[in-house]
């Protein structure tokens, strides 16, 4: 899975661990990493897909492994549509990152149509940098049906990150430590991303709920510090502007997360604050 010819109906059909693959190409030159003909899937956080080293806008490198093709598992938080493409942000609970899907074929169109807003989403995509900002540029994605996904992904990352640095031989050292993951529903703040998705019973919720991802995304945006320590609250045509959505979207979400608790009224029903120090 992790090396050789890239297989996506493979890699989307699930299973288990197989680093052998990971090195096949290794055992038969020294320089066969530096290979860009490869095409090498790899699993990561966003946390290690933004600390990957880079030495142009698409040679990139994590634990001495170059990387071609990334496999990615988190929520969608942010989406615009646009003639040609889709253009969404994709927070695992370690980092985010901004994702384009072009849609110029009708397969491509299709499989964005079942994604939508607060889904947690599996893609396989090409990590870019532009002027300093890394995106990934996507050709397959579905939605996450079953949460155990999500914790097998993050497993799956840890086990990569060790096999590539301790296992394969010991002569890497860029990274000695396993860094502990954070799991999608924290909602502790982190320096990757100053918040993070809600409590963990959110996700049997999203498919039914369809204010779901515009609830959660106002949520989080009222538990950044900043907005914590406020007394006076966030107006909400700040809100929107900020999140870029829709003031009646935002009214509705206020209005529903007022309702469940989560949040309370400051001035006049259009300043908010978040519940979670009070």
């Amino acid at each position: 899975m992790y090396g050789g010819e890239f297989d996506g109906n493979a890699a989307f059909a699930g299973g288990g661990f197989m680093p052998s693959q990971a090195t096949t190409q290794a055992h038969d030159s020294s320089s066969s990493l530096k290979n860009r003909d490869v095409r090498t899937l790899l699993p990561l956080t966003l946390k290690q897909l933004s600390s990957a080293s880079t030495t142009g806008e698409s040679n990139f490198s994590i634990d001495g492994v170059d990387i071609n093709t990334v496999a990615i598992v988190g929520r969608i938080s942010r989406m615009e549509n646009r003639i040609t493409q889709v253009e969404f942000v994709v927070d695992d609970g370690t980092g985010w990152v901004d994702c384009v899907r072009w849609c110029q074929e009708r397969q491509e169109t299709e499989e964005m149509e079942a994604v939508k807003l607060g889904m947690y989403v599996r893609l396989h995509g090409h990590l870019k940098i532009f002027q300093g900002k890394r995106s990934v540029n996507v050709f397959s994605i579905r939605p996450v049906t079953d949460f155990n996904e999500i914790v097998h992904h993050f497993t799956e990352c840890m086990y990569v990150h060790m096999y590539n640095t301790k296992l394969r031989g010991g002569s890497i050292t860029q990274a000695t430590t396993t860094p502990r993951p954070q799991m999608p529903y924290s909602t502790m703040p982190t320096p990757a991303k100053p918040y993070q998705t809600g409590p963990s019973n959110q996700f049997p919720n999203q498919f039914n709920d369809p204010m779901h991802g515009v609830k959660q995304t106002v949520l989080n945006y009222l538990n950044q510090p900043m907005h914590l320590v406020s007394e006076a609250g966030v107006h909400c045509d700040i809100i929107a502007r900020d999140l870029r959505i829709p003031l009646p979207q935002v009214k509705d979400a206020l209005e529903q997360l007022s309702n469940d608790g989560c949040i309370y009224s400051t001035m006049d029903e259009t300043c908010f604050k978040s519940t979670a120090n009070a």
